[in-house]
């Protein structure tokens, strides 16, 4: 496999992906449903609210590799200061806020469908194209601005799902501690 601040391959890419999710669904079928939504972090967030926040960015990726407007596609509407000056947390609490009636087979359902669409977008991409900078992938699709491409996947699949597994079982952890 490729060094992390090296472009992979497309298939170096998925295979890191899907090994994230693998890891990721192995983990989380070991949770019982109320384990996904009775303890919560110290941000309110449940089990749950991970995967729902896993598969929204993971659909956001797919729709900017498909240069669409991934901000939408994840159920948001931004106003032109927002894009400017991206407030993350808040994103990420409306989105959170947004996808509360899912349940936790829903969002599991959704992660693996949106990492899915992930795959997809990719596959209309090059080796080469993975180097192109995020600007590339949004209108006018001409800027040089931001990291390449890859590392806006590796952070919105493999690695973020490496980042909130941690937390999951933090959250599931704590509540068993607490008992």
């Amino acid at each position: 496999m490729s060094d992390l601040n090296q472009s992979p391959t497309k298939q170096e890419l998925r295979q890191e992906m899907d090994a994230g999710l693998a890891r990721l669904l192995n983990a989380i079928d070991q949770f019982s449903e109320a384990q996904m939504l009775a303890p919560q972090d110290a941000k309110g967030w449940n089990v749950r609210d991970h995967l729902t926040h896993l598969a929204a960015w993971a659909d956001g990726i797919a729709a900017l590799l498909r240069r669409e407007d991934r901000w939408a596609t994840m159920g948001l509407s931004l106003d032109a200061s927002e894009y400017t000056n991206l407030d993350f947390d808040r994103i990420n609490d409306k989105i959170a806020r947004q996808n509360r009636q899912v349940s936790p087979e829903e969002a599991r359902t959704w992660l693996i469908a949106a990492h899915e669409r992930v795959r997809m977008a990719l596959e209309d991409l090059s080796d080469a194209e993975l180097v192109l900078p995020y600007e590339r992938f949004t209108s006018p699709f001409t800027g040089d601005d931001g990291g390449p491409i890859f590392e806006y996947i590796r952070n919105n699949t493999s690695h973020h799902y490496s980042d909130h597994l941690l937390w999951m079982k933090a959250i599931v952890r704590s509540d068993s501690t607490q008992k």
